[in-house]
C-alpha cells in the first residue's frame, strides 16, 4: 500500500502522461471537446463542494465558532 506522499507524488508526475492520453480523444470533435470539458468540470465541482465540507468539518472539530 502507498503512502499518502507517494500517491500524491505519483498523481502529480502523472498528470502530463494523462494530458496526451486525453489529446487524442478529444481533438476528434467538437462534442468530445465539450464532453471531456463538461467531464473536468463537474470533477472540479464536486472535489470543492468535498473541499469545502471538510474544511468546515475540520474547523468544527477545532474548535472554530461563525460570527453569525
Amino acid at each position: 500500500m502507498a503512502t499518502l506522499q507517494e500517491f500524491a507524488t505519483r498523481l502529480v508526475t502523472d498528470l502530463p502522461e494523462m494530458g496526451r492520453l486525453f489529446e487524442g480523444v478529444v481533438t476528434q470533435d467538437p462534442l468530445s471537446a465539450v464532453s471531456a470539458a463538461m467531464g473536468a468540470l463537474f470533477v472540479l465541482a464536486a472535489s470543492g463542494a468535498l473541499a469545502y465540507l471538510a474544511a468546515g468539518g475540520l474547523l468544527d472539530l477545532l474548535g472554530a465558532t461563525s460570527t453569525r
